[in-house]
């Protein structure tokens, strides 16, 4: 249906253009040129020219229906983070004589920046490590790599290659995607950078994110499956820090519209209790210690919340979330 409707558009467009004359006709044109590059980008139609690799065949392109068939179990989570399509292309090394190699490389297109960016961040678990000349967000471990820039998230499966050729192929590839680096949403600044793991970062949006983050952000009074007033939903952002074995984790909730009474406040002390003990409230703080002596601790400023999920140090708990109100609430 997109195809016949695009060539329809197309074809009103040589007409309109014919009507017209000289520059007007030129004008007219690019900007159904522009238009029509915007509904189908050249980056998921077709990834060329990478040194030492060439492209088997046609890319396979996924929309939102399809992505189920594509993701086994995996296609919901995407789709909370704004999915616009996928582009799936497989290359082997272009020397005839080079060892058998595949890489797969998936483009993901979705609606805006930082939610490429948000669906990014949920493979990151901290201390990953980048490639030299690679300027947007990225990281490359054993057999794979993932990058994210504007609106496009990229990963790279290479399971046969070294670190050394899935690191040169990211670098080859990252020019080609379009945009002006990574967009990281700005409420990821209400995290501290005192103490933080480097690249532990993390965007949360949609329910099954936040499910996965911690069951401390399970819940419907959390408004994270955006069904408030106009379609806004709770964002979350979270880092772990310290060091191992005494690594906590700091999550700044910013919370959608109407969410900012003491429903939210109850919903989080009936978590607290449910996993915690020696539960309590101190001043505006809310308390509370695993079996293991791990602290927990919970504060809220208007629509803006905070949580410090165990942390072994109850001074540096409340001083982590001492740090992340006081971001939040300027």
């Amino acid at each position: 249906m997109r195809r016949t409707s695009l060539a329809a558009a197309l074809a009103f467009a040589a007409l309109s253009a014919a009507a017209c004359s000289g520059s007007d006709a030129v004008l007219f044109t690019n900007s159904m040129l522009a238009a029509n590059a915007a509904v189908d980008p050249p980056i998921m139609r077709a990834v060329d020219g990478l040194p030492g690799w060439k492209r088997q065949g046609s890319p396979e392109r996924y929309n939102k229906e399809g992505l189920y068939g594509y993701i086994d179990g995996g296609a919901e989570l995407v789709l909370q983070y704004g999915f616009r399509e996928l582009s799936v292309f497989k290359f082997e090394p272009a020397a005839a004589s080079a060892a058998a190699k595949e890489i797969v490389l998936e483009i993901y297109r979705m609606a805006s920046g930082e939610e490429a960016f948000g669906l990014y961040s949920t493979k990151l678990e901290g201390g990953e490590k980048g490639w030299p000349g690679i300027k947007s967000d990225h990281w490359i471990t054993p057999g794979q790599a993932s990058l994210v820039k504007g609106e496009y998230l990229v990963n790279i499966l290479a399971t046969e290659c070294t670190d050394r050729e899935i690191g040169e192929f990211a670098a080859a590839l990252e020019p080609k995607v379009p945009g002006r680096g990574t967009a990281r949403p700005k409420g990821m600044e209400r995290l501290p950078l005192e103490g933080m793991v480097p690249s532990s970062g993390r965007c949360i949006i949609g329910p099954l994110a936040a499910q996965n983050e911690s069951p401390f952000l399970e819940g419907d009074f959390w408004g994270f499956d955006g069904t408030g007033k106009d379609g806004n939903a709770t964002r979350a952002y979270s880092a772990k820090y310290g060091v191992v074995p005494a690594v906590s984790k700091l999550v700044a909730v910013e919370l959608r519209k109407g969410l900012e009474g003491s429903p939210i406040d109850e919903g989080v002390r009936a978590l607290f209790e449910a996993y915690l003990q020696d539960v309590r409230r101190e001043g505006g703080r809310l308390e509370g210690r695993n079996q293991a002596g791990r602290w927990f601790l919970y504060e809220r400023a208007g629509a803006l919340a905070a949580l410090v999920l165990g942390d072994p140090d109850l001074d540096a708990a409340r001083a982590r979330l001492d740090a992340s109100i006081a971001r939040v609430a300027r």
